[in-house]
Order: structure tokens, then sequence, then C-alpha cells
């Protein structure tokens, strides 16, 4: 946390800009009973949730009666100890991280707000509320004191406006009983949910009473029960990460829920209608303000899956690192399981004690409370009854017997979504017979796990082959990198199963096919987050249009909106935790899903048509399928390679390219990677950079190439030092021309300012302007500004590819552009990029960031996905360590928190 926190504090990240459509972070904590150390536990919430909004920072704390408001403009790395956040004590907290959407960026826009026009509240929220100026003016003709311009503000009130109404119909002796104010506060929540137009998460507290109410209204929001320092609490916030820094026991919210809660307890009501989908029975349905029951589960999560390891410096290197085991654990899940699971599952089934397992496990899963689990499983393992399983284990199950060790056992041996649980369940406690029960619940766990996804898998399968036959379309709708991931899944499907999908962001789609939508198309939405609104708005657009249209989810949250409630098929990408900002484990895992999902789509093709075709056809699919499942399991180890083998030229390039102003990205065929690594060079090292189809240049934008008003701090340079040229020749030719001092200075002056505006100078004298002319005639000021313009170029290795390469690079290299090459070692590249097309008259730079060899373009994807992952990383680093050096404040490069990009864009 120590090393997390830190890195936020270096990133100097305030940027007094307003954004529209990036989410904040909201925080509700109430405790039992009021503690000196509840700003401590509020300050590394609020640091917790920086990545969301470092805008302005904000936090309320009540301490029996008195209330302690403190907000500021700032990031809350910096704001908790200067305005006093983390000496604070009492017994609830609301909080609030900024990303300014309605209101500029000072201190009466700031979260949360205290209002008290008609009855005392506190709240803040995390989202856009689009009716914000309409809330304003109903809100002054009704009487209250609205300071800001702020969406939270007016929700607050709004809820405050309800809460008055409805507090109203009691007698003013019954006003502060306890009941009433929650039923009244219910109400009113509801009610401001059909007043407020919108998506947001909220928390608001009455003071009376100390209660608190969490409102799920479209954007992300977590809620959790637990005990730190020997107090109970309830805890809501915007991002689950930061609630499992306090517990693990979560209650799964749903759009259109709200909770009610304290330390001691806490209930769900619905804020809307809502109907829930439930698979093979009846929907579950609720009306406004109706009790949702629902029992508080362990997350499968641990604080520590999102904690930066001591070997990285930032998370976003960590998560470009982690990748070759991300996707290893999908490729375990796509060959049915890990090898040691399967193994275990098969002798457990051979043995007979495969029931006995399942029981236990079933047992363990029945138990509420973890201490409970912990001695179940305690006395379980003590029984002599499993002495038995025990031997039979171990003496049928000796190869993983033979080598169990407590070290390192979680990651050699525990493969299942229950890792974390089974972890605890050891309690730090070994043995032998502890270690293979533990492994062969894992491995039953997994064995589960695996069947689901596969279950997924054969449903999205039926779903495309219904739409093949229909004659329906594919449409594949994500937004930023979940987009990109689209655009290559696009190649695989087309490539490898002959199956078209449309790739299209949330926006065109409902401009552009929205109105051409029929019965048995399909729709398959991607996000990282499960939350993202636009895409969420498109699906609620397809529930309300009646069409049969199939609706499958790729997403890493499945407890999210979209995995839970709006799809017909969610597919899971098991990346983990994705902590920097810029999205990096999450796009690699997408591609291996939908390259996994590509090779199955085949198989099934090839099934419909087998009949249809002639042996040598058949052999070749199939040849073809086998082919792509090998590359399939290579997937990893090419990831490792090219982290390991691209570094020293990953840096030249870095080192070439970190300070240019603008650049793009071109790429034959798979155009989806340069996309991807034009945001990941845009996000990070806040230069413009463009994604392309590499043909697509030469159709206008090439006219960026030769002399262009493009320019960067290393342009500054030299003209600063023209600049001083000019001054020194004064100086050298000022007793020529009998300069006075009162001359020098005024020359020097007209000079500087006639550069920019050509304006000539009366003002000098006869001497000084005759030396003025002088200069200007013998010196080109502009000429030393321009510089060759940087292309990067990502191919696959065909031969028709690699030679379209090549006519863009000499095409695009005399007209003024640096070659910068990442593509799989090719001589024919080589030397076409490094051949100066000047001579030795004029500089060219270029590079080659040679990919390792696997002759084929899909995996090139992969490979080259990667590297710009790396080339960004590395640029960002070293344009922030720069700008560091010369002082510049607030310039927002850094590779985990970039300026203005938020993780979760759960808003308009």
């Amino acid at each position: 946390m120590k090393r997390f926190i830190k890195k936020f504090e270096h990133a100097k990240l305030h940027i007094p800009i307003p954004v529209i459509g990036i989410g904040c972070g909201v925080l509700g904590l109430s405790l039992n009973k009021v503690s000196v150390d509840l700003g401590k536990y509020a300050s590394t919430l609020l640091r917790a949730l920086e990545y969301r909004g470092y805008d302005s920072t904000g936090a309320v704390f009540q301490n029996k009666n008195e209330i302690t408001l403190l907000k500021d403009v700032g990031a809350p790395s910096t704001l908790v100890k200067t305005l006093g956040i983390e000496n604070q004590a009492g017994k609830v907290f609301c909080g609030q991280v900024r990303w300014a959407t309605f209101g500029q960026v000072d201190k009466k826009n700031a979260q949360p707000h205290w209002v008290k026009c008609k009855r005392e509240l506190y709240g803040a929220h995390n989202g856009n509320i689009t009716n914000t100026r309409d809330l304003r003016e109903f809100l002054l003709a009704e009487g209250h004191n609205v300071v800001s311009d702020n969406d939270g503000e007016m929700l607050v009130h709004t809820i405050e406006h309800y809460f008055d109404i409805e507090l109203g119909k009691h007698k003013e002796t019954d006003q502060n009983n306890h009941e009433f104010r929650k039923e009244s506060m219910r109400k009113a929540i509801v009610q401001a949910g059909k007043r407020a137009v919108g998506s947001y998460a909220a928390v608001i507290c009455d003071p009376v009473t100390e209660v608190s109410w969490a409102i799920k209204a479209g954007s992300s929001l977590y809620f959790g029960m637990g005990e730190v320092d020997g107090h109970k609490f309830g805890l809501a916030s915007s991002d689950l990460t930061a609630v499992l820094r306090f517990t693990k026991l979560l209650v799964n919210l749903r759009e259109g829920e709200f909770v009610e809660y304290t330390s001691e307890g806490y209930q769900l009501f619905a804020q809307k209608s809502l109907c829930f989908k439930k698979v093979g029975i009846a929907n579950e349905c609720y009306e406004p303000g109706d009790k949702i029951e629902k029992q508080l589960v362990r997350s499968k999560l641990r604080a520590e899956d999102t904690e930066l390891l001591p070997h990285y410096e930032y998370f976003m290197e960590q998560e470009i690192h982690s990748q070759p085991e991300s996707t290893g654990k999908l490729i375990k899940i796509y060959q049915g399981g890990s090898n040691t699971g399967r193994r275990m599952i098969e002798f457990l089934k051979r043995e007979d004690i495969f029931s006995s397992i399942e029981k236990l496990s079933n047992d363990i899963a029945n138990v509420e409370e973890f201490t409970k689990k912990k001695k179940y499983f305690d006395k379980y393992l003590n029984d002599k009854k499993s002495d038995e399983y025990y031997e039979k284990v171990k003496n049928g199950y000796q190869s993983i017997y033979d080598v169990l060790v407590k070290e390192d056992f979680e990651n050699k041996y525990l493969f299942s979504e229950e890792k974390n649980l089974l972890i605890e369940l050891m309690n730090g406690g070994f043995s032998k017979k502890k270690l293979l029960i533990i492994k062969a619940l894992d491995s039953y766990y997994e064995d589960i796990e695996n069947n689901l996804y596969h279950k997924s898998v054969n449903d999205f399968i039926s779903l495309l082959e219904n739409t093949k036959k229909n004659k329906g379309v594919t449409y594949s709708i994500a937004c930023g990198t979940s987009y990109n991931a689209t655009k290559v899944a696009a190649l695989f499907f087309n490539e490898i199963a002959g199956v078209e999908i449309i790739p299209i962001l949330p926006g065109d789609f409902r401009g552009e096919y929205s109105n051409s939508l029929k019965d048995h198309d399909l729709i398959i939405g991607v996000s990282q987050s499960g939350e993202t609104k636009d895409l969420i708005d498109i699906f609620n657009d397809i529930d309300a249009s009646g069409l049969k249209i199939g609706k499958v989810v790729v997403v890493n949250n499945m407890n999210s909106t979209l995995g839970q409630e709006k799809s017909d098929v969610a597919i899971p990408i098991h990346c983990g935790p994705e902590i920097a900002v810029p999205a990096t484990k999450s796009f690699m895992n997408q591609l291996t899903v939908f390259y996994y999902l590509a090779i199955r789509a085949a198989e099934r093709m090839l099934e419909i048509q087998r009949s249809s075709l002639d042996k040598a056809e058949v052999w070749e699919k199939e040849h073809n399928i086998a082919y792509r499942k090998k590359t399939l399991k290579d997937i990893p180890l090419l990831l490792k390679e090219t982290i390991s083998t691209t570094k020293e030229q990953i840096t030249y390039v870095a080192n070439k390219t970190y300070m240019e102003p603008s650049m793009h990205l071109l790429a034959t065929k798979i155009s989806g990677v340069a996309f991807e690594g034009a945001l990941k060079i845009r996000e990070t090292v806040l230069n413009h950079t463009e994604g392309r189809e590499a043909s697509e240049f030469k159709h206008g934008p090439n006219t960026i190439l030769g002399k262009n008003t493009i320019f960067g701090l290393k342009n500054v340079k030299k003209l600063l030092k023209k600049i001083n040229v000019l001054h020194d020749l004064v100086a050298a030719n000022a007793d020529k021309y009998k300069l006075i001092p009162d001359d020098t200075i005024a020359l020097n002056k007209a000079i500087t300012s006639y550069i920019f505006d050509r304006t000539f100078p009366f003002n000098l004298s006869t001497n000084a302007t005759e030396l003025f002319k002088k200069l200007f005639s013998e010196i080109d000021f502009f000429d030393e500004l321009y510089r060759n313009y940087p292309l990067i170029y990502i191919t696959g290795p065909d031969e028709r590819d690699i030679n379209l390469t090549i006519s863009q690079i000499n095409t695009h290299k005399i007209r003024g552009a640096d070659t910068f090459i990442i593509a799989e070692e090719n001589d024919k590249l080589m030397d076409n990029a490094r051949l100066n097309p000047f001579g030795d008259s004029k500089y060219y730079g270029w590079g080659y960031i040679p990919l390792p060899k696997t002759g084929d373009t899909l995996m090139t994807c992969f490979s080259s996905s990667i590297a710009l992952q790396l080339l960004a990383l590395a640029m960002s680093i070293k344009k922030m360590e720069y700008l560091d050096r010369l002082g510049m404040v607030e310039h927002g490069v850094h590779p985990d928190v970039p300026k203005n990009v938020s993780k979760s864009i759960t808003v308009d």
C-alpha cells in the first residue's frame, strides 16, 4: 500500500480542467463507535480511489453531534495530510475524489456536500447527472441554498428536498424517530431517482440517525461489512479493491438498488422498478421501495492481489510482465484445466473420493462466517474419517505428494477462483495432509469453473451459428481499449473461421445500425469493468426493442452490470485486478479469448460444412484448426520471449521518440494493434498519437510530413539556440554599429517580437535598425524548427504485407518522416528502413524492434501489442523524468495515472 501511495504522490496529478464523461469515486464508512483512527481509514480509502479522480478531494466526519467538512482542490495523496483528514476522529465518514463534470475545478464544486436548507444531510456522488441545470433552477425556486454548479450538490439537495416532504408527513414530535426517518429517506431516494437524469452512485448520510445509504444508479458501487481494529463497520465504495483492503465480505449491488446500512447491519431496496433475469426460473422483479434480500458473500479477490510487487516500479510495468501468466490461465481453461487439476479429478473419480470432496466443499460453502468455515475445515482434518481419503490420495497421487512443499504452494498448485479462500483456510499452517486436501478442493472448484466456462463458450457458438443460419449480422460493440480488441477479434474470426463480425463504437452503432437490427442478429459487448455506461445503454435499447437478438458480453468483472444483468451469455477474461489506468493485460486477455472463440467457431463451421466439402478441403480446414490450437498454446511463451528480447531496441526507439509532440502508428492489415498502441502512447506519454491502417496515411494525414506547425520542446530548444545566436551577434556588433546599452536592449526585444509577429520595429535608432535588417536578411528562424515526423510501422510477416509496408516507408521518408518498425526480422524491411534518402546531407532517424519469429500475422498481433505497451511505458517514464527535472508542475505524465484518464468510464 505504501508503494502504491508513493507512486501517486510522485505523479503531481492535479490538472484544473473540467472533463465530461469520467467516473469519480465515492466512499461511505460507518463504525459501531467513535474511533480516533477514522481519519486514517478514510485516508487509506481516498488514496485507493485516487486513480478515479484527483481534481479535488473531500471528506465529512461525524463525531456524535459534531460534523466536520474538509475539502479542496487537489489529489488525496496530498490533501489527506494538508487538510488534516488523517487526523480526524469520528463514527461516520463520507468521502469523494472528483473527476470534474459539472462545475469548475474549485473548492465550492468539490464534494461531499453538507446541506441544511430544510433538513440536515451530507453526501457525495460519482457519475454524471445530465439535467443538473434544470435541477438547479428547481431547487432555487424551492428555496434551497445552492452554492455550486456541481451535479453532486444537486443530487444531495434533491434527496434533501423529498426527505423534508416525506418527514413532514409525520408529527413534529415524531420527526426524530429513527424508523420514521429511515422510511422517509427511502422514499426520498426513490423520488430523487425519478427526478435526476443520468448515471451515478451516491452515499447519503442522515446525521440524526447516523444511518448511511449507498445508491447504485448506473455507476459502479460496492458494499461490504467487516471488522477493523475491533470496530465493526459497513463500507460503500466506487472501487472494489478499496473495499477489499478492509473486508472480503461483500453484498453484490445491482443497478437500481440501494443499501441502507450502519456498522450493525444492512438492508437492500429497489430505487426503481427492477426485473432481473433468472436462468430456468421466473424473473426476480421489484417495485420502487421494495425490500431486496441478499446475503453477504466472500470475495474471491484479495487486497494482496492489488499490491505492487517489490521488483516493479509501476503497476503498468507489473501488469505488462504478468501477461504470460494471465494468458496462460485462460489457456489452461481451454485445455480443460491445469495438468495437476485434471489428474487430481481423474484420480478422485477413479478412487470414489470425488463425492467426499464434493460434500466437504458444499459443507464449507454453507457455513456463513469465515471463522466458522476455518473451524469446520480444521475439524474435518482432525476427523479420522478424512484419514482414509488422505491415505488414498497420498498413495494414488504420488506425483504431487512427493513434491508438495509449503513454499509457493498456492502459485504452483492452486488454480481455481477459490484459490484465495483455500489459502486462508490453510491459515499459514502446513502439513502434507492439509495441502493434499486443499489441492483436492482446488481441483474440484477448478473443474466446476472450467465446465461453466465451456458452457458459456458453447452457448456463444450456438448463438453465432443461429445468427449465421438466419443470415443475421454479428456486431462487437465496445469503447477504448476494448474496442481496439474487437478490431483484432474481427481479424481473427475472418481469418480463422470465415465469420464476419462488425466492430463498432456504441455511439456509431446508435447512429449507423440501431434502426437496422432484426431478429437473430448477435451483439457482443466487450468491457473490462462491465460497467461501461455507453455499452449498458445499447443493451438497454436492444431489450426495449423487443427483437430476438442474442446478447453476449466479454468482461473481466463478472459481478458487474453487464456480467450479471444484461446478457444471455457472459464470458470472463480472467485477467485479475488491473490497477494502472492504461489497460494492458486486460487487452491481451481479450485478444486471447477472441482467438480461442474464433478457433471454436471454425470447428463448428467445419461441422456444418463437412458434408458439402471434398476430402482435400476438409483436410485443409482440419489442418488449419490444428495449427491454430497449437499457436494458442504458444501465446504465453511468445509474450515472455517478446518481453525478454526487445528491451534494448524498445529503449532505443523510446529515447528517439519520447519528446516528439506527434506521431502516427501505421499497421498493415492489423490496424486494431495500431489503434491500441497509439492509445497507450497517447494516454501515458501525452503526445498526440494516432493509429491507422498504413495505406490510409497517404489519403490526407501525410500532410503533416515536412514543414508543419507541430512543435515540441525539442523544437523550442532549437529556436532558443537560434535566438541566443542573434543576441550574441548583437553583442559582437555593438561597437561596430556604435550602439549604446539602451539600443542593445531595444534591439534584443525587437528581435524576439519580430520572430512571431513580423511587425517592423520603428522604435530603434538608425544604427540599431541597420543591424536589425542585416541580421534578419541572413538568418532563417524557422528552418531548424522543422524535424522529421516519426512514423511507427507495424506489420506481420506475410510477403504482401511486407511489400506494402516497404512502399509506405519509401513514400513517406522522402517527404520528411523518420522510420521505426515493429515486425519480425526481415532483411528487406531492415534495408528500406535504414537507408537515408538524403544521403549524408540531412538527418534521418530510424529504428527496428524485431519480434520473435512466428511467420504468422495473427501471432504478430500478440507480440507487437506487448512490444507497443513496453514502448509506451518506456516513453512515459523517460518523459516524466525529464519534465520532473525541468520542474514542470502538474504535467500529468505518469504510466499508472496519466491526467484526464480514469479507469472506469461509467458515465455518458
